[in-house]
């Protein structure tokens, strides 16, 4: 079976993110569902199954230099 994958990894400067209405991020959010409620994994049940079914969000901390604060946790969109 064909399938579109579709992989999407941003990195968006925090106060950049802050400055989005909030309606944006709930509709870009429930967006993001919506695709994932679609979505199968790749060779689901086989020993070759692929997880792509996978979309969340985290605030990361690597540009600020030496000793940063660590990444927060994963959360599931």
């Amino acid at each position: 079976m064909a399938v579109v994958r579709l992989n999407l990894d941003l990195a968006i400067p925090q106060t950049t993110y802050d400055a989005i209405p909030v309606a944006k991020k709930i509709a870009f959010r429930d967006m993001v569902r919506g695709l994932k409620a679609l979505s199968v994994n790749i060779n689901a049940g086989q020993p070759n199954e692929e997880m792509t079914t996978r979309a969340v969000y985290r605030i990361c901390h690597h540009d600020e230099g030496l000793n940063h604060p660590p990444c927060g946790e994963e959360q599931e969109i």
